[in-house]
């Protein structure tokens, strides 16, 4: 199994062993915000902390970490293109497999610029890039997004939307991954993955989107399991909590 969408900065050594344990066998931990983003140096400290010691730190809990580097909608600086410039050379690194988390959050205009100019160096460097909804307004924030793709020409096979819910599943009319994150308290509870990966037949990556608060380590484990119960194809099973991510992240 592939975790598609964590962040191991602020989660704890004896979780990447539960994970290792519970059958993950690679984490893709990405970019967020974790402190107070106000200056690029903060950014840039961030991801050079994911490449070098995030990886490290999975290589002691036998479990492969794999890094996305990318400005976040929810907290950034106001001098963010310092950062569109200097993202090229963090992707060159081995470890980095996509530019992420980006998408919108609070749908402003300065989001939206931010996001397209992610985009676009997703486009010319032919980078899978993880594009994020929010909780609230997510129908809005995904009509935007979509119009943003269009407006880009990037290819599908780089995209996926990623924390897309019952409500949002059916907006998405083109072959981009969808993410699914199965969050309790804040996004999915696995039983409704599950269902959405048994009644639809799209490119679905699992993920637990791993953080600060309240999420489950077992998260795809437990969504794996149930949809065995539940009678999903094993097709599909196997492309949600593998496939799909390995074909995404390019592994």
């Amino acid at each position: 199994m592939i975790d598609a969408h964590t962040h191991l900065d602020v989660r704890s050594f004896e979780d990447l062993e539960k994970m290792a344990l519970s059958g993950i066998e690679t984490i893709i931990t990405c970019a967020h915000d974790p402190y107070k983003m106000s200056v690029p140096e903060v950014y840039l400290d961030h991801w050079d902390r994911l490449i070098n010691l995030e990886v490290k730190r999975g290589k002691m809990a036998n479990v492969e970490v794999k890094v996305a580097v990318g400005v976040h909608p929810m907290g950034y600086p106001k001098n963010w293109d310092v950062l569109i410039k200097k993202l090229p050379e963090f992707l060159e690194n081995e470890n980095v497999v996509a530019i992420g988390e980006t998408g919108l959050h609070y749908l402003n205009e300065d989001e939206k610029n931010l996001l397209k100019e992610q985009l676009y160096l997703a486009k010319d460097l032919n980078m899978p890039i993880i594009v994020h909804t929010p909780e609230k307004n997510k129908k809005e924030a995904l009509i935007e997004i979509l119009k943003i793709l269009d407006e880009v020409k990037i290819k599908d096979e780089l995209v996926m939307i990623d924390h897309i819910n019952k409500e949002t599943v059916d907006l998405i009319d083109r072959d981009v991954y969808i993410g699914l994150t199965v969050q309790p308290s804040m996004k999915l509870t696995h039983e409704e993955a599950g269902e959405i990966i048994k009644n639809y037949d799209k490119k679905f990556i699992l993920s637990s989107d791993l953080g600060s608060l309240k999420a489950d380590i077992y998260a795809l484990p437990r969504t794996k399991l149930y949809m065995k119960k539940i009678g999903v194809d094993e097709d599909k099973i196997i492309a949600s909590t593998y496939k799909n991510a390995k074909m995404f992240y390019k592994l």
